[in-house]
């Protein structure tokens, strides 16, 4: 029987140590050491989308492995990959350590320095254990991923005032639109406001899990509260200090019980790094960043995406960061802020449409904002980019449309038959001032040319007459009446015109204007 190990540790040298004596064992075939948790879970999760057969049988992580602690990964790994023998490498094998392995899930644990008969016997164990584990599974099963559990989603802003608790508001309320299982957590754990949003008094809070080993689904369901809007609440603690019992291995423990009982889990990470929900970023399939288009927010965006690069929390590239009161007029423009940061770029951008939002918020209902607003638009699809949606659920619900007899967009419809008369009475109205106007026009020019023909003309009417004539189109030259008074050494012409309605020479209307011109009498005296 082959045996494929893979190990994770940071120190070269253990490393170096750790293959030449794996390379001994019989039928082991061990991987190169990986160098942190982060590479070691990637490994694993692309291995499990092909199949259980295609993990490794034994994982063997090192204690001083980072940057997620040695006890965290080997409980992450045991969650997910339930597939997979865990072996921990310690130097102090005490009873303590080895009861804290075992509830975490590790299969064995071997102390340093190594003994190639010790860690011979506890890769043996944990494959045989991993072994019979896929067996239990079958056949049926072996080719279905090994990865257990929900989507996270962890929101988290550049600074302060972008828009994180809305925009992570509704990814949930989306999530749960369609049809999904949602959980939204807050974890800005000094100043959440999630719960001043959705008008909620609930004295439980995430704090209250901080110190609770195995989180359970009747502990969750005791800490958690249903909102009337769907999604389940698990909120920061009321009073501030209480947020610093939270650490980053009870931030771990919480989220992985929440991804085993939810579809969705959206973390508001708010805009300051704690321990706690640099743990959430860290382990999220999806990591969001909410920024504003203006210097000093794509500044902060810049320095956040740095650290998290440089603690090894998270690497610029899997961070997706979106465009919060998004304008077409400004100067920073999405792609920009996607070349500064180095993050991949957001399709879908929120406008700045404050006016929407303040209603809600001044009430504490965001979840009543108004289907038809485009902040809620551009939320809802950008949970459909991020794949936290099913099939056409979009800002106006399609769910909602049959339940409302019809939908947003049978009402627009309606709004738009009921204005099409009013509309139709407005566009007649500037058609024919534009002809009442351009039949003055008419008149002015008319009386012009026949003042000049009648000034020279044997018959200063009738030359008049024509002159005008002929200088209108037919629809106004046919009811047009020509007056030539000479006398006193000038030519006094007035030229009358009909003002046409809608189309010219269709109707008469009820209204004519005058065209007036008057020139020196040329003809000679007799």
């Amino acid at each position: 029987m082959t045996v494929r190990i893979v190990a994770g540790t940071s120190d070269p040298d253990a490393a170096r140590a750790l293959l030449g004596l794996l390379g001994q064992l019989p039928g082991a075939e061990p991987a190169p050491a990986l160098h942190d948790s982060t590479a070691l879970l990637d490994l694993l999760a692309r291995a499990a989308e092909a199949g259980v057969e295609e993990l490794p049988e034994v994982v063997i992580v090192h204690e001083t492995i980072g940057p997620m602690p040695a006890l965290d990964l080997v409980r992450d790994i045991a969650l997910r990959f339930p597939a997979v023998g865990v072996v921990l490498l310690t130097p102090d094998p005490g009873p303590a350590v080895l009861a804290a392995a075992m509830n975490s899930g590790a299969r064995g644990v071997v102390g340093l320095p190594l003994s190639y008969d010790e860690l011979g016997a506890r890769v043996d164990a944990a494959a045989t254990w991993a072994a019979g584990v896929r067996r239990h599974l079958g056949p049926q099963r072996a080719a279905l991923p090994a990865v257990a559990g929900g989507t996270l989603v962890a929101v988290a802003g550049a600074k302060g005032g972008v828009g994180t608790t809305v925009t992570a508001i509704h990814l949930a309320l989306a999530a749960h639109a369609s049809g999904r299982s949602t959980a939204l957590v807050d974890l800005d754990l000094q100043g959440g406001d999630i719960a001043s949003y959705l008008d909620v008094q609930f004295r439980r809070s995430v704090a209250d899990l901080a110190d609770i080993a195995d989180v359970s689904s009747r502990v969750l369901h005791d800490a958690m509260y249903v909102h009337e809007s769907g999604p389940a609440l698990l909120l920061a603690p009321a009073d501030g200090e209480r947020g610093e019992d939270v650490t980053d291995r009870a931030a771990r423990a919480v989220l992985a019980a929440l991804r085993q009982r939810y579809e969705v889990v959206v973390v508001d990470c708010g805009t300051q790094m704690t321990s706690a929900n640099a743990a959430a970023v860290e382990v999220a399939d999806t990591a969001v960043l909410v920024t504003t288009p203006d210097v000093v927010a794509v500044r902060a965006a810049k320095r956040m995406v740095r650290m998290w690069d440089r603690l090894q929390i998270r690497k610029p590239q899997d961070t997706t960061t979106v465009v919060n009161r998004h304008t077409r007029g400004t100067e920073i423009q999405p792609t920009l802020v996607g070349r500064i940061t180095g993050t991949r770029i957001a399709a879908s951008v929120v406008p700045a449409a404050f006016r929407e939002l303040q209603p809600v918020i001044d009430a504490g209902r965001l979840h009543d904002l108004d289907a038809r607003s485009t902040v809620k638009a551009g939320i809802w699809s950008l949970a459909g980019e991020l794949g936290l949606v099913t099939g056409a659920t979009l800002p106006a619900v399609r769910g909602r449309k049959s339940r409302r007899g019809g939908g947003d967009r049978g009402q627009v419809t309606l709004e738009t038959l009921g204005m099409t008369p009013l509309i139709l009475i407005t566009l007649i109205l500037v058609w024919q001032a534009i002809l009442a106007g351009y039949t003055f026009t008419l008149a002015g020019n008319a009386a012009d040319e026949a003042a000049r023909a009648a000034a020279v003309a044997e018959d200063p009417q009738a030359a008049g007459s024509e002159a005008a004539k002929s200088d209108l189109p037919g629809a106004w030259s046919d009811d047009a009446d020509v007056s030539v008074a000479p006398g006193n050494g000038t030519v006094d012409v007035t030229v009358t015109l009909k003002v046409p309605v809608l189309f010219p020479g269709a109707i008469d209307f009820p209204f004519h204007v005058h065209g007036h011109a008057k020139t020196v009498d040329e003809r000679p005296t007799r």
